[in-house]
């Protein structure tokens, strides 16, 4: 609109007039200039490039130097605010890509004054036409009977409205879930990424724990970092009522974050909030943001407890990159690339020995390098373990910690200690999908499978867009023989994840029950040329290449396995997977006899090919001894018997 109004900072541009004011001082902005910094207050604290604004600036018909036009034009911007590009203020170059304007920008929609003709009196204004105010009376006086009904039906109307009100009082949109989008970088240097990524990882973190209501996890929210997609777009993909986002800009020692809370379903603005600090105090402007938003959100439903104040002591930046860069790789579950989120860690660990967030990560790292990788198993848990419990004696409020120890724990069937580890994990922090993934499989592994597909479930709610949990949820789904909802998952984290090598050899083995031997035969190779190191990926492939006639492809895995095996990756119940393929089941059983402990841990459930070995007296005494392992001994007879029973 012609006569919209901008307030940033100290200065308001009306845009009819074009002139630019701050005080008592007024500039009036030429054509170019004007049109360009509209743009950029029409979308603030984002990128417009070069293109869009050549198109806002001028026709298609156009012929002019346009490169040498938006530099004029950007150049009498900053002259009018006072700002430079060296050190901007307001507007930010990103080089080779266009411009961004920093700041939060409010805009106001004047009202239209009306003519007895309709046409909006601010219209001629705009033009620079004279503009006389209209006589009223000789409408008036002809109009007059309709001027008193409508006023009296506009009195009635407001009463009823009014008490329509008392009665029936209107409610705000009741919030029950949330997602905090990654902080723009708004920082001239694109290395300060990090402290974006590190605010909103803790801001998400505190209201994970404060808030009784659905927060979804980083791993989800990091996908949109450099979307341009609609609020209301990403809340439905994410399936959330809230929005948080915002922006971080640093210059030297000084910090600012500016944050806004949107309710998606009504695509209207909650509150906002900005800070500007030194950047030691850190810490406290998350606590403070955190704080703040999970009050807002609490009158939509109250917080479960206060925002705590954060144990961690000030952190050097270098160190928080590399606890994000650890996370980062954590995320993507390949051999290669949990051993670079350790060396991270490590590092994390060495630069700063107080920093109780790198022992959780470097736990969470090695926790789950036997399940991807060639590793001597024992001495990598005991590493986890080390690491975890450094951790929780830095700070015992650490979710991801107590996570770690209760699937290290479930790991080694120590049923003592891996329950009541995760379930801390989720009384400490009830929003941790990975603590709700990994109570799937203590629950699993009890062969309580329609629980722990429900927690998967639970889980994929607050972490939508991670791979290995649709991955898991498909397993656990293939495990119940629930074959058409498995696939649905499992091609969605295939999607999500295309190197992904798990989901294809699920997604095989369901083909395979389902009567679809070639698509099963091309799923167990591809996911075996994207997971060649991970022994359950050559153990799946195998079985399925010799179900499918191919023998030879399926001995050489076999033999890739008991080379592993001699260097400390013992798996024989991969091996013995490959052996039911094969049709040896002599050598299968053997296999497994090699340690029934393994045996049991990998949950008696997950495959459907020892079905094959039922008939064995041999197998069966090892799956009675099994499902007694996976119990846990403090569980009464009665309970015992009715966890074994609970199995299918």
């Amino acid at each position: 609109m012609k006569n919209r109004v901008y307030r940033f900072g100290e200065f308001e541009l009306t845009l009819a007039q074009g002139e630019l004011r701050t005080g008592n001082t007024t500039a009036r902005l030429q054509e170019k200039p004007l049109l360009l910094l509209s743009t950029l207050l029409d979308n603030p604290q984002t990128l417009v490039t070069r293109q869009q604004l050549r198109e806002c600036l001028w026709d298609s018909d156009t012929f002019v130097d346009y490169e040498q036009g938006i530099n004029v034009a950007i150049k009498k911007v900053r002259d009018a605010l006072g700002d430079s590009a060296e050190n901007p203020r307001f507007v930010q170059t990103v080089a080779k890509k266009g411009y961004r304007f920093l700041l939060p920008v409010e805009v106001i929609e004047p009202k239209f004054a009306l003519e007895p003709t309709g046409a909006p009196v601010a219209d001629k204004a705009s033009e620079g036409l004279p503009v006389r105010a209209p006589s009223a009376w000789p409408f008036f006086r002809r109009y007059w009977p309709f001027a008193v009904l409508g006023t009296g039906m506009l009195a009635a109307l407001g009463i009823w409205l009014f008490l329509s009100q008392i009665a029936t009082p209107h409610h705000p949109t009741q919030i029950h879930s949330i997602a905090v989008l990654p902080l723009r970088n708004l920082s001239p240097d694109p290395g300060q990424d990090y402290l974006a990524d590190g605010i909103t990882e803790d801001i998400i973190t505190n209201l994970a724990q404060s808030l009784s209501l659905r927060v979804i996890s980083r791993t989800s929210v990091m996908r949109y970092r450099e979307t341009r997609e609609p609020v209301s777009q990403i809340a439905r993909e994410l399936g959330v009522e809230a929005i948080v986002e915002g922006a971080v800009a640093r210059s030297g020692r000084q910090v600012s974050v500016t944050v806004q809370l949107i309710d998606a379903t009504e695509d209207r603005h909650l509150w906002a909030r900005k800070f500007d600090r030194d950047v030691k105090d850190l810490l406290n402007i998350e606590g403070e943001l955190s704080q703040e938003i999970a009050t807002q959100v609490g009158g939509a439903l109250a917080a479960r407890r206060p925002v705590a104040a954060s144990k961690s002591h000030p952190v050097d930046p270098q160190v928080y990159e590399l606890c994000l860069l650890g996370r980062y790789h954590w995320n993507q579950r390949t051999a290669s690339a949990l051993a670079k989120s350790a060396e991270y860690y490590r590092e994390a660990v060495d630069r700063d020995p107080a920093y109780a967030p790198a022992y959780a990560g470097l736990a969470d790292a090695y926790a789950l390098m036997p399940v991807y990788d060639s590793v001597a198993v024992q001495e990598t848990y005991a590493k986890a373990t080390a690491a975890a419990h450094h951790a929780l004696e830095l700070d015992d409020t650490l979710a991801e910690a107590h996570a770690a120890l209760g699937i290290i724990a479930l790991n080694g069937l120590d049923w003592k200690q891996a329950g009541p580890e995760l379930r801390r994990a989720l009384d400490v922090n009830p929003n941790y999908a990975t603590a709700h993934h990994w109570f799937g499989f203590y629950l699993l592994f009890l062969g309580r499978t329609e629980e722990a597909i429900a927690e998967l479930e639970t889980a994929r709610q607050l972490d939508p867009l991670s791979a290995i949990i649709n991955a898991d949820e498909g397993e656990f789904l293939y495990t119940a023989n629930r074959y058409r909802e498995a696939r649905v998952r499992l091609r969605q984290a295939i999607e999500l994840e295309p190197n992904f090598d798990q989901p294809h050899e699920t997604l095989a083995l369901t083909d395979l029950e389902t009567g679809s031997p070639s698509d099963a035969l091309k799923e167990a190779r591809a996911g075996l040329a994207l997971g060649s190191t991970n022994p359950r990926t050559l153990g799946e492939a195998g079985y399925v290449l010799a179900t499918t006639g191919h023998a030879d492809e399926a001995r050489k895995l076999l033999s890739a396995l008991k080379e592993m095996a001699r260097h400390g990756a013992d798996e024989p119940l991969f091996e013995a997977l490959i052996e039911v393929g094969l049709k040896e089941p002599d050598q299968a059983v053997q296999a497994l006899e090699k340690d029934a402990r393994i045996f049991a841990i990998a949950g008696l459930f997950q495959w459907h090919a020892f079905d094959q070995l039922s008939g064995d007296p041999r197998y069966q005494k090892l799956t009675a001894d099994a499902k007694e392992m996976t119990v846990p001994k403090s569980l009464s007879q009665r309970s015992r018997s009715a966890a074994i029973t609970q199995s299918p």
